[in-house]
């Protein structure tokens, strides 16, 4: 056993070690970017929310479809919205349409990430509509605050909307999305129809 142990490569053990290090220290750093992460996103959008209430010209609260309005609700039952710039349709999508979108996530910012860390996107750099490829789905497959929001927009509508960690992943981590995590969308809703022919909706 003494022999094996001294023929093992020394620079095999390096690499062996300097991979362990460089784990821990990743493992270190994303710990601390998301410490206290539950208290730091109810604190967010905690505050949010009272300024969402107290400034209505810029922000708008939409309840999530799936609260009903005879119900006790509670701040984190509503999303924030953000208008950017409003299309020129009258009409919004059902919850079984289909829906064509364009739309990056973002996590609260963060100290390695001010603006947020970027979780998910379908366009890369700044947002051209010509060159990007819009996502098209069925939407009642998107998480409640998501899928509420759409269902007031129109087409054309450019939004930004701030949800609850209860209105998205609750208390379980998504892939990069760490559990109770607020979700931060800009959304661009470009179509939607109705039928499986692509029949445009009104």
């Amino acid at each position: 056993m003494k022999g094996m142990v001294r023929r093992f490569p020394l620079y095999l053990l390096a690499l062996l070690l300097s991979t362990a290090l460089a784990s821990c220290s990743e493992a270190d750093n994303e710990e601390e970017e998301f410490a206290d992460w539950q208290t730091r996103n109810e604190q967010y959008f905690s505050q949010l929310y009272a300024t969402a209430q107290g400034n209505t010209a810029q922000y708008q609260l939409i309840r999530s479809y799936t609260k009903s309005t005879s119900a006790s609700l509670a701040p984190t039952d509503y999303i924030v919205v953000e208008p950017i710039s409003s299309g020129t349709g009258t009409a919004s999508p059902y919850l079984t349409d289909s829906v064509q979108i364009h739309y990056r996530g973002r996590l609260i910012p963060s100290a390695s990430y001010p603006e947020g860390y970027q979780f998910e996107t379908t366009w890369q750099g700044t947002f051209d509509e010509a060159t990007a490829t819009p996502l098209s789905t069925v939407y009642y497959t998107f998480v409640d605050g998501f899928a509420t929001v759409l269902q007031h927009m129109h087409r054309g509508d450019h939004w930004r909307v701030y949800i609850p960690y209860q209105l998205a992943y609750g208390v379980n981590a998504n892939g990069s999305i760490p559990a109770y995590s607020t979700l931060i969308f800009e959304i661009y809703l470009t179509d939607f129809w109705t039928d499986k022919r692509g029949d445009r909706a009104d």
